[in-house]
């Protein structure tokens, strides 16, 4: 089973950032939420998946390179550079990326012609 959504969540457990690869209802994606959320915060030490942390890992280090010591607030302001990296990491549920150079080309890209 490949990548249903990504959720980036403060420790308040606010979303900041949400990625559905399928398609939910907002009254769904609600209850998936606050569901989730409840899990992770609830979750001890063991219960990671290695896989997923290498994803995030990669991330934030995407986003490390890109802002500069990636915060929450640079995610609530540049939302849609947050969205970008994840279409370029991430396609119908699949990771397809995982260079950071590769990654962040076409935002530099856009940036430049701006």
């Amino acid at each position: 089973m490949g990548i249903r959504f990504i959720l980036m969540v403060n420790k308040q457990g606010q979303t900041r950032l949400a990625q559905y690869y399928e398609y939910l209802t907002l009254e769904e994606r609600r209850a998936l939420e606050g569901e989730i959320v409840r899990k992770c915060l609830a979750r001890n030490e063991q219960q990671n998946e290695l896989a997923i942390l290498e994803f995030i890992h990669l991330l934030v280090e995407t986003m490390d390179r890109h802002f500069g010591n990636v915060c929450e607030l640079d995610i609530m302001f540049h939302l849609e550079k947050a969205h970008f990296m994840l279409e370029e990491m991430v396609m119908n549920g699949c990771i397809v990326e995982t260079s950071k150079t590769n990654i962040l080309q076409p935002i530099q890209l856009m940036e430049k012609t701006s």
